[in-house]
Order: C-alpha cells, then sequence, then structure tokens
C-alpha cells in the first residue's frame, strides 16, 4: 500500500490506517486501570470501554487492504512474492528491535526461535497469509468463493456469538476450545472481503454512528460474559477480532471515515501516519517500552495511567513512530518497510 503514489492515494484510506495504528498502540500502551476484582461480578468501566474501541484497529487495517487490492489484478508469482517480503520484514525487524534492541534496553530477551521471530509481528505474516488466501480465491469459481468465505464467517464471527449467549445463560457450560476461535487468524479473509464490498458503498452518518455503537454493545456484552466464566478481565481487543462486536465496530469507523476530505490542518499529519502504518506498527512496541520504563516507571504504576495521558502519549508514540519510518523511507532501508 506505501507503493501507491501520493497523487492516486485515498485521503479516507489513509485516515482510517493512521486510525487503525492509534488504535493499535493505544490497546498495546495498557498502563489503565480496569477496576477487576477477582470473585466479583464484572461491569466494565469507562477505561475499559473505551479500550474496547481498540478491538477495530487491525480489522480496520485488513479492511483497508482488501479495499485496495483484493480485485486487483496481479498473478501468483508476484502474490507469493510479496507474502514472502512480509514474512521477511517480520523476521528482521523482530530480531533488531524485539530481540537485539529490546534484550538491551529491558533486559527481557528471551530464547530465539523462528516461531518467536514470526509471531512477535504476527499481523504482517497474517497478512501474507491473506494475501496468497484471496488470490485463490479470486481464481476460484464464483460458487465456491461465496461457499469458503461464509464458511469462515460461521464458524468463526457466528460461532463465537452463539457461544457468547450460550455462556451468558448458563456460566457452569464448558467452553469447548473451538467455541471461541479465529481460525489462525483466517478471519482476515472475511475483513478484507468486506472492505473490497464497501468501498464502493455510502451509508448514512447516522447508520455509521450506529453500527459503531452496535459493535461496541457487542465488544462490552462479550467483556461482561468471558470475564465472569473466566474469573480473569478478558482481553476484549486481540481475542475480540473474530466477533460480531469487532466487525460492527469496524464496519461503521470504515464507512464513516472512508470519504474524509483532505480539508483540515492536521491532515498532513494524517497522512504520514497512514502512508507509513507499516513501520508505526513495527516501531511502537519499543517506544511503548521506552515511555514505560523510562517516563513512567516510578510514577505511575503499571495499571493507573489516567486516561487522558494515555491517550496523549499513544497519540504522539504514533507520530513519531510514523516520522522515523517516513525518515527510513528515504534510505535505501526503505525496502524493509516498503510493501
Amino acid at each position: 500500500m506505501n507503493s501507491l503514489q501520493a497523487n492516486k492515494r485515498v485521503f479516507g484510506y489513509d485516515l482510517l490506517k493512521a486510525l487503525a495504528m492509534f488504535l493499535v498502540v493505544f490497546y498495546h500502551f495498557e498502563m489503565l486501570d480496569f477496576s477487576f476484582e477477582e470473585g466479583e461480578y464484572y461491569l466494565p468501566n469507562l477505561n475499559k470501554i473505551v479500550q474496547l474501541i481498540t478491538a477495530a484497529g487491525v480489522p480496520l487495517f485488513f479492511m483497508v487492504n482488501g479495499a485496495l487490492t483484493v480485485h486487483r489484478k496481479t498473478t501468483f508469482e508476484k502474490v507469493i512474492i510479496k507474502a514472502a517480503k512480509l514474512v521477511f520484514i517480520a523476521i528482521f525487524w523482530a530480531f533488531v528491535l524485539q530481540w537485539g534492541l529490546g534484550g538491551y534496553l529491558f533486559g527481557d530477551q528471551n530464547p530465539i526461535s523462528l516461531h518467536s521471530l514470526v509471531g512477535s509481528y504476527w499481523f504482517l505474516s497474517s497478512l501474507a497469509m491473506v494475501y496468497v488466501i484471496n488470490y485463490l480465491l479470486e481464481m476460484s469459481p464464483k460458487w465456491l468463493r461465496y461457499i469458503l468465505i461464509s464458511a469462515i464467517f460461521i464458524m468463526t464471527f457466528l460461532n463465537n456469538f452463539i457461544w457468547d449467549i450460550i455462556l451468558y445463560f448458563n456460566p457452569e457450560q464448558t467452553l469447548p476450545s473451538w467455541g471461541q476461535t479465529g481460525l489462525f487468524t483466517l478471519y482476515g479473509v472475511v475483513y478484507t472481503r468486506i472492505g473490497a464490498y464497501l468501498k464502493n458503498i455510502k451509508l448514512n452518518i447516522f447508520v455509521c454512528i450506529f453500527i459503531f455503537l452496535v459493535g461496541l454493545a457487542l465488544n462490552v456484552f462479550k467483556t461482561i460474559v468471558m470475564t465472569n466464566y473466566d474469573n480473569a478481565i478478558f482481553d476484549g481487543v486481540n481475542a475480540s477480532f473474530p466477533t460480531l462486536g469487532a466487525l460492527f465496530l469496524s464496519i461503521g469507523l470504515f464507512c464513516m471515515l472512508r470519504d474524509v476530505k483532505d480539508n483540515f490542518w492536521s491532515s498532513q499529519v494524517i497522512k504520514t501516519v497512514g502512508i507509513n502504518s507499516i513501520g508505526v506498527y513495527i516501531f511502537h512496541f519499543t517506544l511503548i517500552g521506552i515511555t514505560r520504563k523510562f517516563i513512567y516507571k516510578g510514577i505511575f504504576h503499571v495499571d493507573d495511567l489516567p486516561l487522558v495521558l494515555v491517550f496523549i502519549s499513544v497519540l504522539v508514540i504514533t507520530i513519531v513512530c510514523a516520522y522515523i519510518s517516513a525518515g527510513i523511507m528515504r534510505t535505501p532501508l526503505k525496502v524493509l518497510l516498503k510493501l
């Protein structure tokens, strides 16, 4: 996506990618008190409800990617090369930042393995898989394509919601291993296909807001169900990607912001973050670690930073990461950030 020429870019997509990265950084920043007490019936506080919105971060990026690439004419060779490049980028930066620099700065260097390197930036390897699957789907008969996409949707989004309902009314029920699943991030295929479909669909702003609020309500419901079922605070973000809550949140935001025009004072910053969204994803872990260890350590406990201060910190980290990436893109190292 970084290869699009500036004069061909759609500002709404850059805005959505910038928002997606802000939400991802917000989620990983943590340092919020969710008022969870073990053994007590849990209802999400404001901090948790705000955090649940970040469940739209990764799905939004999938959707924008789908809108830009799903129906683009290409070859299997090009798709494989692009997928391999994504995996290589993930491994390279995981080795440099997560294992190398991270071990030096934070002293938490874990045994190195291919699995840990790929897993550090799991989204990039998942995106590689989605590229290949979408190409194969485009080459398949339409009837088979619909069956396969519908099967993924039913086995992830719909299945997970059904089990939320079952556990709400019968919390003593044992949740099977397949009761909450993303099918190894195959849900990303659904998000990319929805993004490709919605790029030409215009919805009234109030309809978009309604869809967003329905998604937030569903995510709150899931958090209540799963937290009280496990007697442990439910993640509500990564674990919510293959859920109807995250799906509705993402659809609402996608349709709300896709057609926003480039006509306000912060548009250049937004463009920079959107264009360098992969760089933000790669570098934000390191900047979060530095902020938590060297700036806030000794001032705040791990989970009691004020929400406003978290918001400001995340905004700064997102922008700084984008401009670091933009600087690297002007050097030969750009091949390690450019998709």
